[in-house]
Order: C-alpha cells, then sequence, then structure tokens
C-alpha cells in the first residue's frame, strides 16, 4: 500500500467521521396549528430535539406536557416504533382541556398516550424511557396553591425511576436572578438554574451539557414570565441530564 493509498484512507475516515458528528435531525414543522408555529420562533423546537438527541424509535416522556405542542413534535420524531407519553395533572385541564382535546382528537397522534396523573403515583413505568421533557414546569413544584401540590421530591425520583440507565432528562426553564433559588416560582415563575443543578443531583441526574441559545440579555429576570413585553420572550436555561446507574 503506497503511502498516497493510506493517507487517502485515513483522510476519509476523517471526513466520514466530521460528517457524522455534525449529523442533525431536520424536524418536521409543517401542517400543524398556527398557535403552535407561532411558538417556534420562541422555543426553537428544532435545536431542543439535536440538543437532546431524540431519534427514531425512542420512548419520551412530556412531563407537565401543557398543551402537547413539545408531545406532537416528539410523535414525529420518534416515530410508528416509538412511544411519547403526555402527562399532566388534573390542575392544568382547566388550562389546556381544549388544545389538548384538539390535539389528541380522532387518534391522530396514534404514538402518543394521555396520561392523567398526579405526583404521588405518576403510573410511570420503571427503566421505560431513553428521554423526558420537562419544560417550563419545573420551577411549579417549589411552590402549592390551591389545587394544585407537585413537589419535586415526590417527582423526580418517579422520573428517574422511569428512565432507562443513560437515558436523559431536558429541563428548560425561566431564569431567576442569581443566588434566588427558588424564592420567585410562584411570584415571578421564575427558578435559578445553579439550582436546578444542584436540586437534580440530590435524586441522581447527572448534567452532562447546557445550552444557550434560548437565553434573552434584555430579561433583567425581575418581572413576570407573564408581563406583557415578556410574554414568551424570557431569558431560559437549557439543561440536559442523565440517569448514570
Amino acid at each position: 500500500m503506497t503511502n498516497f493509498t493510506l493517507r487517502l484512507i485515513q483522510l476519509t475516515a476523517v471526513i466520514a467521521i466530521a460528517i457524522n458528528s455534525t449529523t442533525t435531525l431536520a424536524l418536521d414543522l409543517a401542517n400543524r396549528t398556527k398557535s403552535d408555529i407561532q411558538l417556534d420562533s420562541s422555543r426553537k423546537p428544532t435545536e431542543i430535539m439535536n440538543f437532546v438527541g431524540v431519534k427514531h424509535g425512542d420512548k419520551v416522556l412530556d412531563l407537565l406536557a401543557g398543551g402537547g405542542y413539545y408531545s406532537e413534535l416528539l410523535s414525529r420524531v420518534v416515530g410508528n416504533e416509538g412511544e411519547v407519553v403526555l402527562q399532566i395533572p388534573k390542575a392544568y385541564l382547566g388550562f389546556v382541556g381544549k388544545e389538548l382535546e384538539q390535539r389528541l382528537a380522532n387518534d391522530r397522534l396514534k404514538n402518543v398516550n394521555y396520561l392523567l396523573s398526579e405526583a404521588p403515583d405518576l403510573q410511570l413505568q420503571n427503566n421505560h424511557f431513553d428521554s423526558a421533557f420537562l419544560v417550563l414546569g419545573y420551577h411549579d413544584m417549589f411552590f402549592k396553591d390551591q389545587g394544585w401540590d407537585f413537589p419535586a421530591d415526590v417527582v423526580m425520583p418517579q422520573v428517574l425511576a422511569s428512565l432507562k440507565v443513560g437515558g436523559k432528562l431536558l429541563v428548560v426553564d425561566h431564569s431567576a436572578v442569581s443566588k434566588r433559588g427558588a424564592q420567585d416560582t410562584k411570584t415571578l415563575h421564575r427558578i435559578e438554574a445553579k439550582f436546578v443543578i444542584n436540586d437534580l443531583k440530590k435524586y441522581g441526574f447527572t448534567l452532562v451539557k447546557q445550552a444557550t441559545f434560548l437565553e434573552n440579555k434584555n430579561d433583567t429576570r425581575n418581572t413576570s414570565v407573564f408581563s406583557p413585553e415578556l410574554r414568551r420572550k424570557t431569558d431560559r436555561f437549557v439543561l440536559l441530564f442523565e440517569r448514570t446507574k
């Protein structure tokens, strides 16, 4: 084998590795409701899916899924051989009932299973999911209100157990001011990323990586996420955890 041939083989291998390492998911965003499409620019679903690494055939939990925005997109990614569990508690129904009915009508998302369950028993199978999504919901686990009690110390051990070893947990939430921890969860609906990292570590989650593509430097983090000037424009952190054992 000549030196030229050897170098050509090595170069081909390097190129193949480079191509494979930069392969990204081409997420189908077409044929969805107008309201969902309007959310795409602020939620960046393609970047989210690639960040988590969701793939065809995966089983994914969409925890505190709200109206099911991510559940529908996940159903497209995992395909017929995959499964999405759309979980919400009864307290959510007053806010998302009609949206969910329309999204799930006529069994249009055949690989999405709707799960209405409460914190004491989420009804999740152990060692079942390849990943779990928790988008804009972790802060809700740190306050109680009339008809609302979904504490992290009850919920997250169940979520950990439901993941396969090596399974991933995505957490996206509204950023709080540094050193505020969970103090603004009820008033501003914000939580500090550092607090989330330390809190999830207690339950056995290991931080894998974090992203900045949902940051907004113009958000002072001192205002409610529902204020008109910040609605869907908040500074948000994106964290990926793993069940390692």
